[in-house]
């Protein structure tokens, strides 16, 4: 059974807090929330206001739409009450000041300043800063003052009774991430893949039955905030199985199951997809170019096919991925973590997750001749696997200019204009060297 609207507004007003509002997430930064408002009013000409916002609202984003009155001007007023502020009203006005070491200040206010405030009295003129102050006490009373910014409507109605619509409106301080972890099972052949959304309100502002969706995509442009008309779309049917995902325009959106919480200065994690069980391809790097000799721990490189044969075949938005090894009797271990960009359906996610131990690289420039017109560079690649399983080697060579190679001991691919890449195969407790010369030559 649905809650009458005004009674959610009532709610919300009493609360000080938004309640039953749609919360569309973006990773600019940003978010728009489209919130439904209800007033009483009377026939004819009403003025109407909502004050239950973030302090970090777009000002020229909000709109009202109202299904049976008309809004004819909309006002927004951030003209809110200040102290620092009120204090300049009395200027040339008597205050009373109470100091932090207890000893009490009545005077004539005459100049404010930074943090300085100066009290002129019968006989004197005394300065002093502001840390020294407990509290101040001006007279009389307070009237006609705003608490917090606020929008007013100026909106008509034939017949007097209920108003209701949608307040809807952008507002900074929102964010949201992807987040991945893939679990290593034991035999190293597969892994328990599961995608997270990390969410933000780092705004003042707490949400109570919260609807959720993400969008995945730069809706940056110049330095400015873009906003297709795709943004306003109504959101799909919800799902108690989890989260859907559908194409939105140019960018995708998932539509969270259900509703939240999500209170000012607070996170929350949520399941993107269902955790599936797919596998990878282990690959070690050693990465050089031309005259560089060393000799180091391969770098562990993980690439993910997104692909239905895969058990994934998924948008795959751009986020961290925590990198997890299970063990003997379920242990699970921390074993590195690296940025993933978006993966469309069909391409493959590639992770470097750190160092190996038991894999090690040396390179060494057995000869280097340069002439007037040519350049020559002979090489030598060992690479060493104290591990008990066979490992797949990738030895990536940056050589520049226009070059040939020579007398190498292995195949290798050119992969662009100064690159190659040596696939290799190195057995159990085993090492591989491989040699090749490379000669450049110019006019």
């Amino acid at each position: 059974m649905k809650k009458p609207i005004g009674l959610i507004t009532l709610l919300s007003l009493i609360m000080g807090q938004s309640n039953h509002a749609t919360m569309t997430l973006y990773k600019d930064g940003f978010a728009l929330i489209k919130q439904p408002v209800a007033w009483n009013v009377q026939d004819g000409e009403s003025t109407i206001s909502w004050d239950i916002l973030p302090g970090g609202i777009i000002k020229d984003s909000p709109f009202l739409t109202l299904d049976n009155a008309t809004v004819k001007t909309q006002r927004y007023n951030q003209d809110v009450f200040h102290f620092s502020d009120h204090l300049y009203d009395y200027l040339g006005k008597t205050i009373d000041v109470e100091f932090i070491n207890g000893n009490s200040l009545t005077g004539t206010l005459v100049e404010l300043s930074g943090n300085i405030i100066t009290i002129m009295r019968r006989r004197s003129v005394i300065s002093f800063n502001r840390d020294r102050v407990d509290y101040i006490t001006t007279p009389g009373k307070l009237e006609n003052i705003l608490f917090k910014p606020s929008l007013t409507w100026n909106v008509f109605k034939k017949k007097m009774g209920p108003a209701r619509g949608s307040l809807i409106y952008l507002s900074k301080g929102f964010d949201w991430d992807a987040i991945y972890r893939l679990i290593l099972n034991e035999s190293g052949n597969g892994a328990e893949f599961i995608a997270e959304a990390y969410i933000k309100n780092n705004s003042n502002l707490d949400f109570s039955n919260l609807t959720l969706q993400l969008v995945e995509g730069n809706l940056k442009q110049n330095g400015a905030v873009r906003r297709p008309a795709v943004m306003y779309k109504t959101m799909a049917p919800q799902a108690e199985a989890g989260p859907i995902e559908e194409q939105l325009g140019d960018y995708h959106i998932y539509y969270l199951g259900g509703k939240m919480g999500l209170n000012g200065e607070e996170s929350i994690t949520t399941r993107l997809y269902a955790p599936k069980t797919i596998s990878f391809q282990k690959t070690y790097l050693f990465e050089n170019d031309e005259r560089n000799q060393r000799e180091e721990p391969l770098a562990i490189e993980y690439q993910i096919a997104n692909t239905e044969k895969n058990n994934l075949g998924v948008p795959l938005p751009q986020g961290k991925i925590q990198l997890y090894q299970s063990g003997t009797n379920d242990a699970v271990e921390f074993v590195g973590e690296d940025e993933i960009r978006q993966v469309p359906k069909g391409a493959t996610a590639t992770i470097i997750s750190g160092r190996a131990f038991d894999v090690v690289g040396k390179r060494t420039v057995l000869n280097y001749d340069r002439q007037q017109k040519s350049e020559e560079g002979s090489i030598s690649i060992e690479v060493t696997n104290t591990l008990n399983t066979e490992i797949k080697v990738r030895l990536i060579e940056h050589i520049f200019g226009d070059w040939v190679i020579r007398d190498a001991s292995a195949n290798y691919r050119k992969k662009d204009a100064s690159t190659i890449h040596i696939p290799l195969t190195i057995p159990a407790n085993g090492s591989q060297t491989v040699t090749y010369t490379y000669r450049k030559e110019w006019n």
